[in-house]
């Protein structure tokens, strides 16, 4: 259960949007979780009734992140591999802050009945095509190196790390909910040789520039090696290429 102070300034929030004609409010992430720590924001989502919104706004003390968006538009997330990783654990921790017609408490349902059976295909393509066109920036790191153009390849370097985590998610059905538990947990999936070039490609153990830029492309090669059987003639040509740039 949240603290008080969190749970005044939620409902604070949920009134104004009610106010504004949403049809529901809820209260997801670290504080809906019980997990919040002294700065975690407090993520209010309404349903319905404009299109896409969001906004941060600060109130009694804390930062308050507010999203809104119809509520086909939540249950079109839980269809989507680019977002239910997150989006079915936040829902299967929801808190109602307001829900007259019980819409929320339907999507929580719905959520909490989700199976990944009819996304496994469509997730296969995506991870396939993600990892593909990060290939793109393989090449763009690789010639950046090549010219010691630092800040180009610091910039190609930080796609490569940030991006591949949640391809691999994906692959491996990881529904990790809030992203700093991402990166853990895609470690833990795909072994210590990937937790090992992740924490060099992120600079952690204040890596030398270039060792963090090419283990950046290392983790590239990981990725392709895990979904190798997931691409195409055409994506298998892109990344073959890609890989061979990487491990040059």
């Amino acid at each position: 259960m949240p603290p008080d102070q969190t749970l005044s300034v939620a409902r604070e929030v949920a009134d104004g949007l009610a106010g504004d004609g949403a049809e529901a409010v809820v209260l997801v992430g670290s504080h809906a979780r019980g997990e919040a720590g002294p700065e975690s924001d407090v993520d209010v989502l309404a349903i319905g009734p404009r299109e896409y919104s969001f906004r941060l706004e600060r109130r009694g003390g804390l930062l308050v992140s507010v999203s809104s968006r119809p509520p086909g538009l939540y249950s079109q997330a839980f269809g989507e591999p680019g977002s239910v990783c997150a989006a079915v654990p936040g829902w299967r921790g929801a808190m109602p802050l307001y829900d007259p017609e019980g819409i929320a408490a339907s999507l929580i349902e719905e959520a909490r009945a989700w199976t990944w059976g009819p996304l496994e295909r469509r997730c296969d393509g995506w991870v396939a095509e993600g990892i593909t066109s990060l290939a793109e920036e393989v090449h763009k790191l690789f010639s950046a190196l090549n010219r010691e153009d630092r800040q180009t390849a610091a910039v190609q370097r930080s796609i490569l790390a940030v991006h591949l985590a949640p391809i691999l998610a994906i692959h491996h059905r990881i529904l990790h909910g809030p992203e700093n538990r991402l990166w853990d947990l895609v470690s833990d999936a795909m072994g210590k040789e990937w937790r090992r070039t992740q924490a060099a490609a992120l600079g952690l153990d204040d890596e030398p520039f270039d060792e963090t830029c090419r283990a950046a492309l290392g983790l590239y090669s990981l990725a392709a090696d895990e979904a190798k059987n997931l691409f195409d003639g055409r994506q298998e040509r892109v990344v073959r290429h890609a890989r061979g740039l990487a491990q040059g």
